[in-house]
């Protein structure tokens, strides 16, 4: 059997997928299969892409139209074969023993997923530990559904955002459970992010995790990066994920005020970016986003006071429809945190 399926979207990508490619085809973990998903790229992605499937009996590709992230990863769980699945995007890399370590540790421990620390980098080309955990840890039973909560957004009073990462890239997980359920990912041009939906749907059929206090996964900064780039459209595709998450977590009361604390993070980007845009388009998609029904849900289920201070301000600002308020406490934001820098 092989130990680990590594699949690998790749779109838009030829200056990056050396880079991976050299990081998975020198793990010292061999018995690994890496498939490449050819999202329909314009560029020369599928030629390289073909390439390294010729020189490398481990890789394996599949060409299709472009669907986005969420789908590609679907199109390479149709055909993975490992004991354990892990995705990579492909403008990153690993380090080469990421799987070695990551499968050692689920064998020894028996667990379905296995969660590591990773490095992001930041624009100046410095690269950050996330430190999330600071020992190996292993948890089970109700301790993975509060992994499954701090991973959704943080209780309430905390500082962060969330606890833990949501991206799929820094874990494997047990093939065998995605195959029972019939897990499959989102498109996140349907709900904004493909991942939180999917790790919700694992976890919630998990009976144990372990999570690796090494860093292996280096997260590059891509200024033209799904994650870097705002459309106007983004608060609608948040709203739909909004929506899901409350559905897939309708069984646990708790999850709720996480919920509503994720959206109204999600939202709180999209508020910021159009506050400060003086055109005619921002002011009324500001409007447009103040006054959507679905803020009568969220302010029903959450108060300002579960807040740190300034994300206090913000949510009190929005619950209020405070256009101008919003205006001038979203300048000031970018400009302190211009003046940090």
């Amino acid at each position: 059997m092989i130990n680990v399926s590594i699949i690998v979207p790749c779109y838009k990508v030829e200056a990056y997928l050396a880079r991976c490619m050299d990081s998975l085809l020198n793990q010292t973990l061999s018995n690994i299969e890496i498939i490449l998903v050819d999202d329909g790229s314009p560029d020369i992605c599928p030629q390289l892409c073909d390439d390294y499937a010729n020189k490398d009996p481990r890789v394996k590709v599949i060409h299709k139209q472009n669907e986005g992230l969420g789908y590609a990863r679907n199109s390479g769980l149709e055909i993975a074969k490992g004991e354990y699945v892990a995705f990579v995007d492909s403008d990153d890399f690993v380090s080469t023993n990421m799987y070695e370590s990551m499968y050692m540790e689920a064998k020894e421990h028996h667990v379905d997923a296995v969660f590591c620390n990773f490095f992001t980098e930041q624009p100046n080309g410095t690269w950050h530990n996330s430190d999330e955990v600071k020992s190996n840890t292993n948890c089970s039973g109700k301790m993975v559904r509060q992994f499954m909560l701090d991973m959704i957004a943080s209780p309430p009073h905390k500082s962060a955002e969330r606890l833990f990462q949501m991206s799929v890239w820094h874990a494997i997980y047990k093939r065998s459970i995605i195959l029972k359920n019939d897990l499959k990912f989102l498109s996140e041009r349907e709900v904004g992010s493909e991942d939180i939906p999917f790790q919700i749907d694992f976890l919630k059929n998990a009976n144990s995790i372990a999570y690796i206090q090494d860093p292996y996964y280096y997260y590059c900064y891509n200024g033209k990066s799904l994650t870097t780039t705002y459309k106007m459209d983004m608060f609608e595709r948040y709203k739909n994920l909004y929506h899901v998450l409350r559905e897939k977590t309708a069984e646990m009361p708790d999850a709720l005020v996480r919920v509503n604390r994720f959206f109204i993070g999600y939202s709180r980007y999209c508020i910021r970016h159009v506050a400060v845009l003086n055109t005619q388009e921002g002011k009324a998609s500001l409007g447009e986003l103040l006054e959507d029904d679905v803020w009568k849900q969220v302010n029903r289920d959450f108060k300002p006071s579960y807040l740190p201070a300034m994300q206090r301000i913000f949510y009190w600002l929005t619950r209020h429809k405070c256009k101008n308020g919003l205006v001038f406490f979203c300048h000031l934001i970018n400009l302190l945190n211009k003046h940090v820098k």
